[in-house]
């Protein structure tokens, strides 16, 4: 039986997946976080109103990198 990946390597293999789609910059991660923090605020990855424009599902795993970067880059979202 496989054991469960640690946090710490999830966390590694989310900041891989970032660099390779957005690169490596502190800017990118404020840029990501700032989407999961309309996403939860307004219901719109794009907009300060609450709307439904947007998914923050697409593309695939955008939304479980912009909550990473969320939870971990805090930058006065929370």
């Amino acid at each position: 039986m496989l054991a469960p990946l640690s946090h710490k390597l999830i966390m590694k293999k989310l900041e891989n997946k970032i660099n390779r789609w957005y690169g490596s910059s502190k800017v990118t991660r404020h840029w990501l976080a700032k989407h999961w923090y309309r996403w939860i605020t307004f219901g719109c990855s794009q907009c300060y109103i609450p709307c439904n424009c947007s998914s923050i599902y697409e593309p695939k795993g955008f939304a479980e990198m912009a909550k990473y970067c969320y939870e971990t880059y805090d930058q006065g979202y929370k």
